[in-house]
């Protein structure tokens, strides 16, 4: 039996529509993904991996941002079809991107368990305190899978 992919990005297009023209971002990547398989996205600075990587999210600023054309399969489902509050239900439940730099990522005044809890209380309906049990127990740590780009 053929494991079917985790993640499977076909031709994904972004374009920013700025007033000197329009910038091809990203421009017909292709990839997938296994389950418990991880990915790096190589290149040099200004290559697209971090709009590629926002455009999987459907993070890009729009405007002037905008993905034209593509599929993001995750799951079976196409993420740039789901509407705002499936895709909601979906980032930070399913999914999630960590960014490279915390500096610019994290809010230095909101502690990071509260953020792994915050999001376990919203995706998985848990009160705070079970939350904190959740991230705190080593079952949760063992069993986590991350990805980096």
């Amino acid at each position: 039996m053929v494991e079917s992919p985790l993640l499977d990005v076909r031709g994904l297009v972004t374009r920013f529509f700025t007033g000197a023209g329009t910038v091809r971002a990203v421009d017909g990547v292709s990839f997938t993904l296994a389950p418990a398989e991880a990915i790096g996205l190589v290149g040099e600075s200004g290559c697209g991996k971090s709009v590629t990587a926002l455009s999987i999210m459907r993070l890009v600023p729009s405007p002037p941002g905008r993905t034209v054309a593509g599929q993001v399969l995750f799951g079976g489902r196409d993420l740039l079809r789901l509407s705002e509050p499936e895709l909601r239900r979906v980032r930070g439940g399913e999914i999630a991107m960590i960014f490279q730099d915390p500096m610019t990522s994290l809010n230095p005044v909101l502690p990071v368990g509260r953020r792994i809890t915050e999001a376990i209380e919203f995706h998985r309906g848990m009160g705070r305190v079970a939350a904190h049990r959740r991230a705190s127990s080593p079952v949760a740590r063992s069993s986590s899978t991350a990805s980096t780009c």
